[in-house]
């Protein structure tokens, strides 16, 4: 008997989930799942991809063999409360904690591994339940992480497994409890050792040698769609001809044909099905309006006399497209058709991809009319708008999960090359989808199941880009010129997630639009949970790292540097307060606390912007609900920095960066390989760099014209702290 959530919710319920009962709820099942087709509790592996409302989701499962067989159960049964049992409160009732109350799949995927590795580990000592785990134990198993050599993120993932296992105990049988790990009260960074690795999006991009030849094809096709879909057409308009019964009429007219047309090409009419050749029974059939069978039956007469079996079944449709400046196939032929629009549709999603910055999940949910025609507001500049539903930390307004995502309030300005794609797309698809995973020009595989109505997987998407490449190649190989084809990545296949990263060279841009620059975040839950006030929002490693980068602005400052932006007076003020007070130290958990304590000091260096953050809270663009009295407290978003926040500073330092990154940009604009879209939008990150650039040499200001009163010593009853009073001559203007 499959039992109710509530009693499940009672520290001392008995258990009983029987084994053949559905694996989720029917409360957790998406409206119209068939619990029939649900993975069974007892099942060896558990299928959850069905609790996800998003249509693009990639298939996840787990499966319960992989775990040591003392534990198998145990954690079966942890599994069944994450899968139905809303998050405990006392996870979710944290300061800027990312759990949510019904974790998606790709969540769930990060816990079922972090619980495998736990129950392996678990193997390894004389335990046979989870009971008889203790914090000692649990504090022994942090150490092992931390020692495994896997980044911290990976090792934070597997003892937050754990916490959430722990956040479970009271909703499980007894056996299956454990206590409160230890690192909940001390902080996981006690365990941890600290990670080097860059916490940013470490997915090579697209080597520019390969992106630029496949986002010229993906280009051309796009102007060769009206030939691409006419033939399709026509291909459609055949088969509508194809009769069920043999047509008396066709009985001496097909051989006649067959005849002629054997005479001229020297084999039959065929072509490619699933990777075998073949007669083209279905061509001949609908030329005769004839049966599929009657064409084949007077075909393979031919076969027995040892005619071979060409490739050709040309349609009737005429082309217009041109590569160089001639006709880029003669004809499409029969069995083409349907091939070619799926190139057509991949090279659209490459367009879209690369040129929009829109998520790979997201682009492949877009849906018809998602780039209405923009208005012309008489200014000349044309703007196209895409507008998506976002998946990652969807809400509704009440705060629960949207797992099916959210509209986008604010839509993605795209290029007309974007715009292009949207339309080619809306005139193949027959649904609502651009992307669905089963139009009717795509040739489904025996005995694969298709979901109708779904968009296009990730998967699914890398698949078709990995054949877009090898038909282009093979047509360059045809056709020439050999220097066209797409060449190998030496970081591996194309796939979808690659694309995000797409201008060489242009990080800035990029890691702005698409929040994957590194950011340093040391506000509110990013310390040990347990810690109460400052102590527990801001990191002492961090505190020591800032103070080490003020002692580095102020030595550069004392070295001549300018300083430029709207905060530069606070730059050098900061810099000075930080050098005379902490100026060589290393500096101690109270000295740390203390610096922290100085909302002044609060800097935050983004190299990758060319700026550094004078942080307050009051002024800040990145996030406008910073500035209510309970969000005072969190740190800047670094990768949402607005060019108009009075927070800004930039040194020569930041500028010298700058100059460096100009240079790399017009090298990319001259090079040979650049397509031209690319080149267009390069030029225009160059002037907005070099405008960045001439108004710090127009505006910035040096030390040796500040004058500030050196600020008076922390009191010791009050942890606030008096500003300093600063003077700042205003440079002359060139």
């Amino acid at each position: 008997m499959r039992t109710s959530l509530a009693a499940v919710g009672q520290a001392d319920q008995t258990w009983h989930v029987g084994r053949d009962d559905p694996f989720a709820t029917a409360a957790r099942l998406p409206e119209g799942t068939d619990p029939e087709q649900v993975s069974r509790f007892g099942d060896q592996r558990w299928n959850y991809t069905v609790l996800s409302r998003r249509r693009s989701e990639a298939s996840k499962t787990v499966n319960w063999a992989a775990f040591p067989e003392t534990w198998r159960e145990s954690f079966r049964r942890a599994g069944w409360a994450l899968v139905n049992l809303p998050t405990p409160a006392v996870l979710l009732d944290r300061a800027a904690t990312a759990r949510v109350e019904w974790p998606a799949p790709g969540t769930m995927a990060q816990v079922f591994l972090g619980w495998r590795r736990f129950a392996g580990w678990l193997a390894d000592h004389a335990l046979t339940r989870l009971d008889e785990v203790d914090e000692d134990l649990l504090a022994d198993y942090a150490v092992h992480v931390g020692r495994r050599g896997c980044s911290s993120a990976v090792a934070q993932d597997d003892l937050n497994a754990v916490t959430l296992l722990w956040g479970f105990a009271p909703l499980l049988p007894a056996a299956d409890r454990i206590p409160m790990p230890p690192w909940e009260n001390e902080g996981v960074k006690h365990y941890l050792a600290t990670d080097t690795t860059p916490n940013e999006n470490t997915t090579a991009a697209i080597h520019p040698a390969v992106m630029s030849p496949l986002l010229i094809w993906s280009l051309r096709f796009l102007d060769l769609a009206d030939d691409i879909i006419a033939a399709w057409r026509e291909h459609q308009r055949l088969l509508t001809r194809v009769r069920e019964h043999p047509n008396p009429d066709a009985t001496a007219a097909l051989p006649a044909f067959l005849d002629t047309w054997i005479a001229e090409h020297g084999e039959l009419p065929g072509g490619t099905a699933r990777g075998r050749r073949g007669i083209a029974a279905q061509y001949l059939a609908a030329t005769f309006e004839t049966s599929e069978r009657h064409a084949t039956y007077v075909a393979a007469k031919y076969r027995q006399d040892m005619v071979p079996v060409g490739l050709e079944a040309p349609l009737a449709s005429p082309l217009n497209g041109v590569i160089h400046g001639r006709q880029w196939k003669s004809h499409i032929n029969f069995h083409e058709a349907p091939i070619l629009m799926t190139r057509l549709a991949t090279a659209a999603m490459i367009v879209i991809l690369y040129l929009s910055g829109v998520r790979p999940g997201e682009a492949l949910e877009l849906q018809v009319g998602c780039c209405p025609d923009p208005i012309d507001d008489g200014t000349g500049s044309i703007r196209y708008q895409l507008h998506g539903r976002f998946f990652k930390g969807a809400r509704h307004p009440d705060g629960t999960p949207a797992r099916g995502g959210v509209t986008r309030e604010v839509p993605w300005t795209v290029v007309p090359p974007v715009a292009d794609a949207v339309r080619v797309l809306e005139r193949i698809v027959e649904g609502p989808l651009l992307f669905p995973t089963n139009p009717s020009w795509t040739t489904r595989a025996p005995g694969r199941r298709q979901r109708t109505g779904d968009a296009l997987t990730t998967l699914g998407a890398n698949a078709r880009i990995a054949s877009f490449i090898a038909w282009v190649n093979d047509y360059v190989d045809n056709n020439g010129p050999g220097d066209e084809r797409i060449p190998n990545d030496p970081d591996g296949g194309i796939v979808v997630k690659r694309a995000l990263r797409r201008l060489p060279g242009g990080r800035i841009a990029l890691a702005l639009q698409y929040g994957h620059l590194r950011t340093s975040v040391v506000g509110e839950g990013y310390s040990g949970r347990a810690r109460q006030g400052l102590r527990r929002v801001l990191d002492i490693e961090t505190a020591r790292a800032m103070a080490d980068y003020l002692d580095t602005v102020a030595e550069d400052l004392h070295n001549g540097q300018g300083v430029s932006g709207l905060a530069a007076e606070r730059m050098i003020q900061a810099a000075r307060t930080a050098r005379s007070r902490f100026e060589g130290k290393f500096l101690t958990p109270r000295q740390a606390e203390a610096l922290l304590e100085e909302p002044g000091l609060h800097v935050y260096d983004n190299p990758n912007a060319f700026l550094t953050c004078n942080h307050d809270p009051a002024k800040a663009l990145c996030h406008p609900e910073r500035t209510r009295r309970n969000n005072r407290a969190l740190p800047p978003a670094i990768d949402r920095c607005d060019p108009a926040c009075a927070n800004i500073a930039r040194t020569d330092t930041h500028i010298d960066q700058l100059r460096r990154e100009i240079s790399e940009l017009a090298e990319q604009v001259s090079g040979p390989l650049t397509p031209i879209p690319l080149k267009e939008r390069l030029k225009q990150r160059i002037a907005a760099l070099q405008r960045v650039l001439d108004r710090h040499e127009r505006t910035k200001t040096t030390a040796a014209t500040t004058t500030i009163e050196e600020p008076p010593p922390p009191s010791r009853s009050h942890h606030h702290h008096r500003g300093a009073t600063t003077t700042i001559e205003e440079p002359a203007e060139p």
